[in-house]
């Protein structure tokens, strides 16, 4: 993110996300990922997305599960932000978008134990509803809420993908593109069902991420976070290089040092979307 200007919404950034970002445990049904929280920062994920709660009353810390199965992770929540946050003071010029999801019985609870804990970090992320500029939250977490997670940006699904299919996907980036400048952070993502494996959708979905990233080389990014399981390293790579979407003073600039020139925005136009 060094090379995108102060100014920009993070919400015009096209962002490699993870889905189930801590899911490494549980078997063929569950597993999500294969690389670790820092081997996923490393190679340039800048979106997790993480399932947790408590689930006995004696809990004292707020633990990472899967969200099918809820087979526990082995990690807490407050180990996750600290990690990230590591990395963040290492690398000042990054963000980190986070999306939390609670699960379990005492979801109540499991949101006040957030809270409290996450006290403990202000200064370091951004909880507000507003989307921020990058220069606003360069070196810090940026939250997504949703209906189970209250704090944080206000976020919506892209539909870019209808049942694992990717389509009409022009048509709706052209809608929704005004909205991305500033308006909302818009997220794209499929999830396996409880009986199916991740890998295998993973297959099919991926090669669709990428001949569309690759027909949109040369185009203003307009993507918004594209939330993935098992990611390749090229696929990371070449959705950081498509960029920024055309608003304002980034005018569709590239992420990397080889994009084109700007595009027209599009047309402030109604969006069909749901909080996530």
């Amino acid at each position: 993110m060094a090379s995108i200007p102060d100014a920009t919404p993070v919400s015009a950034i096209t962002v490699p996300g993870t889905h189930e970002s801590l899911t490494l445990r549980g078997g063929p049904l569950a597993v999500t990922q294969v690389w670790t929280l820092e081997k996923q920062l490393d190679v340039g994920i800048r979106c997790l997305d993480i399932h947790a709660g408590i689930w006995f009353p004696t809990d004292k810390e707020v633990g990472i599960r899967d969200a099918n199965w809820l087979f526990s992770q082995g990690v807490t929540f407050t180990a996750v932000v600290e990690k990230v946050l590591a990395f963040l003071d290492e690398n000042g010029g990054e963000a980190v978008l986070m999306k939390v999801t609670l699960h379990g019985l005492y979801q109540d609870r499991a949101t006040r134990m957030v809270e409290q804990q996450l006290k403990r970090f202000e200064g370091k992320i951004w909880r507000k509803v507003s989307v921020p500029e990058l220069g606003q939250v360069r070196g810090k977490i940026v939250f997504l809420q949703n209906r189970k997670f209250p704090l944080g940006t206000e976020n919506h699904r892209s539909y870019l993908f209808e049942s694992n299919q990717l389509k009409d996907v022009e048509e709706k980036l052209r809608h929704v593109q005004w909205h991305l400048c500033g308006h909302y952070i818009l997220l794209t993502q499929t999830a396996a069902t409880a009986m199916q494996r991740p890998k295998a959708l993973a297959r099919s979905v991926n090669r669709q991420l990428s001949d569309l990233v690759r027909r949109r080389r040369g185009v203003a990014g307009c993507l918004g976070v594209i939330s993935m399981d098992f990611p390749s390293a090229e696929l990371i790579r070449n959705i950081i290089q498509l960029g920024t979407c055309g608003c304002g003073p980034t005018a569709g600039r590239p992420a990397g040092p080889e994009g084109l020139g700007p595009t027209e925005p599009g047309e402030p136009t109604t969006w069909r979307s749901n909080r996530t």
